[in-house]
């Protein structure tokens, strides 16, 4: 089953995530990239050595994009049953790129993509970051919490989580971290992370990447 959602800003199946996709160490050959879009990473991660791309989207017309750009794409949900031809391969990297956030149950959503990870391979996550200054200072100081068509307030979220609850949300699935960094934050922001040796740096943290590995 795939949704039409006509509504959602034009780009927000468009990203291209070089950011993200540079955390990954090289040598690695097949990728599934969960929430594909249309499939606009898959030439980079030719580039950087790819020679397998697999996709899962829920969005119908993007995925038929995808599908263009990708060796194989499902065009359905990571929460329903998956196609065998996916199940019964195992990926050296698998991306959840700002999706993790928009599943009922992320949790089981990690374990079963650990059974198609192979055991030298890597997930690699974006992740919003709840506690950031521009949604605590609406709540704290407005009493709002207004969810908009996209962003840390996306109305689409169906899940929210700082650092914290990240770091728990894979151990409890059995994964280990690898290695942090975060989206881009502003020179601004950045003068005040070295004024203050860091101490706030979670709430100057827009989005997390995540590195990790099955434990």
């Amino acid at each position: 089953m795939c949704v039409i959602e006509d509504s959602l800003p034009e780009n927000y199946y468009c990203f291209l995530r070089k950011d993200l996709i540079d955390l990954v160490p090289p040598g690695f050959r097949s990728v599934l990239e969960v929430g594909c879009g249309d499939g606009k990473n898959a030439a980079y991660l030719r580039e950087k050595g790819a020679t397998y791309i697999a996709g899962i989207e829920l969005s119908c017309s993007h995925g038929k994009i995808a599908a263009t750009r990708m060796d194989e794409v499902f065009i359905g949900s990571v929460e329903g049953d998956l196609p065998n031809w996916l199940l019964n391969r195992e990926f050296d990297l698998v991306i959840c790129g700002d999706v993790l956030e928009h599943l009922i149950d992320p949790w089981r959503t990690l374990r079963r993509l650990r059974n198609v990870i192979s055991s030298s391979g890597y997930l690699l996550a974006s992740i919003p970051n709840i506690r950031h200054y521009s949604v605590v200072k609406e709540l704290v100081l407005r009493g709002r919490f207004q969810y908009v068509s996209a962003g840390l307030l996306d109305r689409t979220h169906l899940r929210f989580f700082t650092k914290r609850e990240i770091i728990e949300l894979l151990d409890n699935s059995q994964y280990k971290i690898i290695n942090w960094s975060h989206s881009p934050i502003s020179r601004r922001d950045s003068l005040i992370s070295r004024i203050t040796l860091g101490r706030f740096d979670g709430f100057l943290t827009y989005q997390y990447y995540v590195l990790a590995q099955k434990k």
